[in-house]
């Protein structure tokens, strides 16, 4: 009885021990799992962070997202590695997250410096363009008043030509009638003198 008792407790040991050992299995495969989805998300944010930061055109951004990308690859790489060994299979779309964002750092290394030329470029044309313009501006306006000062002295001298020719005509009549009114006492004169002569 002892033996058989002695048995059965050995034989539970052994299950226990066997329960405990599948759990344990049980729980390190789904935390393999778990890390291997939280590798994926991590590289899926990390790649949309680099590719904001490549929209800002900012140097010191697309270095520091560019490094968080390159960490969260080597991550995912690392928990593939392990999630595989364990028994996982690898999911299609995470493995498109890590071919996009090999990717994506190989070809925009050299367009992001290409984009900050650029955006570059841009600022200063659109600065020199601006001041071509602003210029230009200052040009018409000189000329726009220029113009309208001349135009004003020209119509100034207009005006006093006019009222000099109209002084000179009236001046003229006035001496014309003067002149006239003389001639007409002279002649009035010399009427009366050769009629004082004649007796009339």
């Amino acid at each position: 009885m002892k033996k058989t008792l002695l048995t059965l407790a050995l034989a539970g040991i052994v299950l226990t021990a066997n329960s405990c050992k599948k759990n344990d299995d049980s729980t390190a495969k789904i935390d393999f799992t778990q890390s291997y989805e939280d590798a994926a998300l991590a590289l899926s944010t990390a790649q949309k962070n680099y590719e904001a930061a490549l929209a800002t055109n900012d140097p010191v951004k697309i270095e520091a997202a560019k490094k968080e990308l390159q960490a969260a690859q080597e991550k995912y790489v690392e928990s593939k590695k392990v999630y595989i060994a364990e028994g996982g299979t690898v999911n299609s779309e995470y493995e498109n997250y890590l071919t996009t964002s090999t990717k994506v750092l190989g070809a925009t290394a050299s367009e992001a410096i290409k984009n900050v030329a650029k955006g570059s470029d841009s600022i200063i044309s659109g600065a020199v363009s601006n001041a071509v313009e602003n210029r230009a501006a200052e040009v018409k306006n000189k000329l726009d008043a220029e113009k309208a000062k001349i135009t004003e002295e020209t119509k100034k001298t207009v005006d006093d030509v006019k009222a000099s020719a109209n002084k000179t005509k009236e001046d003229f009549k006035r001496s014309a009638d003067e002149t006239k009114k003389s001639a007409n006492e002279e002649i009035d004169k010399a009427k009366k003198s050769l009629n004082d002569l004649l007796g009339k």
